[in-house]
């Protein structure tokens, strides 16, 4: 493993276990697990009811399935810290958080795809319901899949020019290199600004032709919105504690780490989580098959343990 410029690499190398890491990563890796499991319900909620087959709401379900990678690539730093490794080789990590770095570009790239979406929905209504969802559905699938390629590509070429550097092993660092560091951050930049005008121009059109519009496509159009808003926020957060706050404080290292760090991490983690809660509230179609999936198997556990405690008295 080569040297570190890395203030806190010569401090925690060799020292083992480290209290404060694992409890800070210890409380992201529990916000990721809880994202994980209500993204998986969304998934399966969205294969079990019937009603929830839209090439949209298929979309949205792919969507939930994809972050759930980036979410687990977001505890690897906590694994590495609960066994007392604390720094592995930039090689290592690149290999570790390979899947999660598909799913997380798939994930980004679909939350501007499911805009384009909504948008081509809006404009061409007659044409998206015939035949325009369907081509729609297969063009974003092959925009996810060249757009993963890039980024895999993109993070090889900045991990391979530093394979020996020591990492913590975020989900960011192989994609945060020198090599690849510009492109990271613009292919963000288009992400979130992109999905911010696709949401505004379909609020607008929807605005001028609140008669034609169907009842449907507003809800799950808020819904999105919703969902939208609480990543771009996220997004502009944390670009706000790394561009100004860290600069105009000049913060130490240790400060970033302990206290900059996590919160950006744990807004991520939030936002790539938070689809079927905001689904769930804001939207009556997905509250209702939330309720009859699983209150309903909810109901058979109650009935299952009401027959077990009769059987045995």
């Amino acid at each position: 493993m080569a040297s570190s410029v890395d203030p806190l690499y010569d401090l925690y190398m060799n020292k083992g276990f480290v209290p404060i890491e694992i409890v800070l990563t210890g409380i992201i890796a529990m916000i990721c697990c809880v994202g994980i499991g209500l993204n998986s319900s969304l998934v399966y909620l969205t294969i079990k009811t019937k009603s929830l087959h839209s090439p949209c709401q298929i979309l949205i379900a792919l969507y939930a399935f994809f972050a759930s990678f980036l979410l687990f690539g977001s505890c690897v730093k906590f694994v590495i810290f609960a066994f007392g490794i604390n720094y592995i080789t930039l090689r290592t990590c690149f290999y570790i958080q390979f899947i999660p770095l598909i799913g997380s570009t798939i994930a980004s790239t679909l939350q501007l795809c499911i805009g384009i979406d909504r948008l081509i929905g809006v404009i061409f209504p007659i044409w998206y319901k015939t035949s325009g969802k369907n081509v729609t559905f297969k063009f974003i699938i092959g925009i996810c899949f060249i757009k993963s390629m890039l980024n895999e590509l993109s993070a090889y070429i900045g991990s391979s020019a530093h394979w020996e550097k020591p990492v913590m092993c975020t989900l960011g660092d192989p994609s945060n290199q020198p090599e690849n560091y510009y492109f990271t951050n613009i292919n963000a930049s288009v992400i979130y600004c992109g999905e911010f005008l696709c949401y505004t121009l379909i609020w607008l059109i929807i605005w001028g032709q609140k008669s034609l519009i169907p009842e449907n496509v507003k809800k799950l159009t808020l819904s999105l919105s919703v969902l939208m808003s609480i990543g771009l926020i996220c997004y502009i957060l944390n670009i706000f504690f790394i561009r100004v706050i860290m600069p105009l404080l000049n913060l130490d290292a240790f400060t970033i780490e302990y206290f900059v760090l996590p919160i950006s991490f744990a807004l991520q983690a939030m936002a790539y989580g938070s689809s079927a809660p905001v689904l769930y509230f804001c939207n009556g179609q997905y509250r209702s098959a939330f309720r009859t999936q699983f209150g309903h198997q909810a109901n058979q556990v109650t009935i299952v343990r009401t027959i077990i405690v009769h059987s045995n008295p």
